[in-house]
């Protein structure tokens, strides 16, 4: 599969579909399929996200003009290698990228380890591969690495953008999913719309008090207290009790290093 030109005369589903959707699964503005070798698979739907699906902001330097895709490219790449890598090819589903404008979605039909979580990819982990002799030789490519630490350089390129960490989410398969912004990402995740600035506070200053909710929303001690305690999902207590206490991104939420205090 990694180089015969026609991977599907073996096995059906070693191909990638990619589509580009306006507002939800039901409008699907345009489509691609990339089919051939693996190895050729991976430059094929890299060119194609950047030159067909993404959507570049365009700034200056000075008289330079320079253009930033709204999604990380590193981590998009990363995600791709993962999902030919990881990727069951007894099922016979292709590797499937949907685009939003605001959000993109990788799905694959791999599955974790027995004794591993979603959590689990973004802490320190093995490299457990689903397919050892293509991600072996994918590894020996340079494209990827062996020391199970994509997803610490996904990490990175998503910190690079100011964005929390990608959903990942195991559905008949691995999906991951990355925003555009954060608001998109919370409300998404049907965190209440109301508590969006404390998050967004946070991803900007590592921490955040019991005042600075206060300040923030406008209310009492009290019901700033009951509000950081409904988050809990998304922030955890440091500290002693008291003044000492403050709130921290939980978890694999915390991709963030060196914003500045609060």
């Amino acid at each position: 599969m990694l180089f015969h030109p026609d991977p599907e005369r073996y096995i059906s589903g070693a191909y990638i579909k990619i589509g580009f959707f306006r507002n939800d699964d039901e409008d699907l503005a345009f489509q691609d399929e990339v089919h051939g070798s693996l190895m050729e698979q991976i430059n094929k739907a890299m060119d194609l996200i950047k030159t067909k699906y993404l959507i570049y902001g365009i700034t200056y330097d000075g008289i330079s003009r320079e253009e930033t895709p709204q999604f990380p490219v590193e981590a998009i790449r990363e995600s791709l290698m993962n999902a030919i890598a990881h990727k069951d090819y007894a099922d016979a589903t292709p590797t499937q990228i949907s685009v939003y404008p605001d959000h993109i979605v990788f799905w694959n039909a791999g599955q974790l380890p027995d004794d591993w979580t979603a959590q689990r990819l973004f802490e320190k982990h093995p490299s457990r591969p689903y397919n050892p002799a293509i991600a072996n030789t994918m590894f020996r490519c340079g494209d990827i690495e062996s020391w199970g630490r994509g997803y610490k350089r996904i990490l990175q390129a998503v910190n690079s953008y100011n964005l929390l960490p990608p959903v990942v989410e195991l559905l008949s398969g691995l999906m991951i999913t990355y925003y555009t912004n954060i608001r998109s990402q919370l409300k998404a995740q049907k965190l209440n719309e109301r508590f969006i600035p404390i998050i967004e506070y946070v991803l900007q200053n590592e921490t955040i008090t019991n005042s600075t909710v206060q300040q923030i929303l406008g209310i009492s001690k009290p019901t700033a207290s009951r509000i950081l305690q409904q988050l809990d999902n998304w922030l955890e207590i440091q500290g002693t009790t008291g003044k000492g206490t403050f709130y921290t991104l939980k978890g694999s939420q915390r991709a963030h290093k060196g914003r500045g205090k609060n």
